[in-house]
């Protein structure tokens, strides 16, 4: 598949968290009526959604979520590469997220720092991918076409590319979301913690 090369920076600032989104040759992905990589991934950490999922310590049995898909799906992928089960948040986030991306768009959440393991991880065999399904850490290379080391592969929602589809590229650094994770416990994080976001369209 192609790729192009120009390269764009854009900072959003939503709710005193900032997500950083790097285009890597999204100018013309996504034909000429529709979003590019780079409108994909604005919309990812600008616009809200919220999360009712059942909860039997929550009023009503039920818990609810507000926040950005991409703090949503920092949520999942976190409970996830620390090898959480998956929830009816978890599930429900992951659909909200599909729904909203569109079409011929993928998306790809990688942990930032250490594995656990000697693996090498910067993609997703196209094996194990499904819509809207989770994956587990395996090695590959990045669009780049190099191993990452410090990444952990652990959710990506919509399908793969074409082989001969020309796709665009951007990069979402989004922190993890402070305050509540997704089973609606206290957050214990450190700061500075942040999840790699990687939008495709094509």
């Amino acid at each position: 598949m192609a790729v192009t090369s120009t390269v764009l920076d854009v900072t959003v600032l939503l709710l005193c968290v900032s997500a950083s989104v790097v285009a890597l040759g999204a100018s013309d992905a996504g034909g000429p009526d529709g979003p590019t990589a780079t409108d994909a991934a604005d919309r990812l950490v600008t616009e809200t959604e919220t999360v009712a999922y059942p909860d039997e310590g929550a009023p009503n049995d039920t818990r609810r979520i507000h926040a950005t898909r991409a703090e949503l799906l920092a949520l999942v992928a976190e409970r996830v590469g620390d090898g959480g089960t998956k929830t009816a948040f978890d599930r429900r986030a992951i659909d909200a997220v599909h729904t909203g991306i569109g079409p011929r768009t993928s998306v790809d959440v990688a942990l930032d720092g250490p594995t656990r393991t000697a693996e090498r991880v910067g993609g997703v065999p196209e094996r194990y991918r499904a819509p809207g399904a989770f994956r587990t850490t395996e090695p590959a290379a990045d669009s780049s076409g190099s191993t990452a080391d410090e990444t952990r592969r652990v959710v990506a929602v919509g399908p793969e590319p074409p082989r001969d589809a020309t796709v665009g590229v951007a990069v979402v650094r989004q922190p993890l979301p402070a305050g509540v994770d997704g089973s609606g416990e206290s957050d214990r994080r450190g700061a500075g913690a942040t999840v790699r976001i990687v939008v495709r369209r094509w």
